[in-house]
């Protein structure tokens, strides 16, 4: 009997190709001395820069159906906004800012700035599943996501 070949999220190499122990992920992003960017492009481009080939990020569902990467329910916590993502349109979402400085991105935004890099989306509620298979559909990401 041949082995069930891993999925190809799962890739056990580096860079370089060799053989890695641990498969490190930056959750949401790399944040750390960037005090509240945390699923910005900003804090991922720094998990990037890292050397991270993993990150995790969170999705939800705008009301007009766009996927953002933002952890909580509502902008109010992490963004210069309110409200909840669910009950707001992309134009107005996009507007928000992450510690009052970064856009909230779109998760097609996250997926096809690094077209190598893996991402874990946790979708947070119901109005994010159909948004998020958009987005990875659009960018052709299928290989590279593990959806929870």
């Amino acid at each position: 009997m041949r082995p069930t070949p891993a999925h190809p999220y799962l890739d056990p190499r580096g860079a370089d190709g060799a053989p890695v122990p641990v498969l490190a992920l930056a959750h949401r992003g790399f944040s750390h001395g960037r005090e509240n960017l945390e699923n910005s492009l900003a804090a991922f481009a720094a998990a990037v820069d890292l050397g991270f080939r993993y990150v995790e990020t969170d999705a939800h569902g705008t009301a007009d159906g766009v996927a953002v990467a933002l952890h909580d329910a509502s902008l109010d916590r992490t963004t210069d906004a309110t409200g909840r993502v669910a009950d707001l349109p992309w134009s107005v979402v996009r507007h928000a800012r992450i510690g009052g400085t970064e856009p909230v991105p779109r998760l097609d935004e996250v997926l096809g700035t690094w077209p190598d890099l893996r991402v874990n989306v946790d979708v947070k509620e119901d109005s994010g599943v159909e948004p998020t298979a958009a987005a990875i559909e659009r960018t052709n990401a299928h290989d590279r996501v593990c959806v929870t």
